[in-house]
């Protein structure tokens, strides 16, 4: 049982290919398709927006940022992700916005985003940010490619990542505490970061906002 924990928390962190890989993935397009839904829809995406999914994972949220995004406008929807299984799968998946350049998927890491300064209007996570190597540093690089006027949000369901993180089946998540996430995001330039409890009931989730000073296009 502790073997199979450890590789769920290593498939956690970075999914791949295998039996145990292919569990996790399912186990995230369940959990997670709300919360990715959510964050696409609270960036208020326009077609004209450049928007970034850092961690995108089964592509989700992809998909709910080119829904918003609509055909018509000249924006593109760009994913990153730190698995090259993740960023095959996603290939494949969205094979035609892709050719039709909607959609940008790169391998990379948030530590060294591989986009120019001020290059995005929007940008999201989900359940990402405790599993950085780095806060600090991937912070700033996230304030480095927002444009002025550019908005940060980042979802979660912290009730629930605690609850695998104590059954060891989430052992990477070890900076879970949003508090040090919105330090690091003031301290590399964000302005108005501030923590919102949203949804009802049992769909109750938690968004963090970080904006980066100037008007908004």
């Amino acid at each position: 049982m502790q073997h199979f924990k450890e590789a769920v928390s290593r498939h956690m962190r970075q999914p791949s290919s295998g039996p145990v890989g292919w569990l996790v993935q399912r186990f995230l397009e369940k959990r997670n398709d709300g919360l990715e839904r959510h964050a696409a829809k609270l960036l208020n995406i326009k077609p004209h927006h450049n928007v970034l999914e850092v961690g995108f994972g089964p592509g989700l949220g992809l998909k709910h940022a080119l829904n918003y995004m609509g055909s018509d406008g000249p924006g593109i929807v760009y994913g990153l992700d730190i698995s090259p299984q993740i960023v095959g799968v996603a290939t494949k998946r969205f094979q035609s916005h892709i050719a039709a350049g909607k959609l940008q998927v790169t391998l990379g890491s948030v530590s060294n985003l591989p986009y120019v300064d001020r290059s995005m209007d929007g940008i999201f996570h989900v359940n990402c940010y405790y599993f950085w190597d780095d806060l600090h540093q991937g912070c700033a690089e996230l304030f480095r490619v927002l444009s002025p006027g550019g908005v940060m949000v980042a979802t979660m369901k912290k009730e629930r990542v605690q609850l695998l993180v104590d059954r060891g089946y989430n052992e990477y998540a070890h900076k879970l505490n949003p508090d040090g996430y919105m330090a690091a995001l003031e301290q590399t330039g964000f302005i108005g970061v501030e923590l919102e409890h949203l949804g009802k009931g049992q769909k109750t989730f938690e968004a963090i906002f970080a904006y980066k000073e100037g008007a908004r296009q």
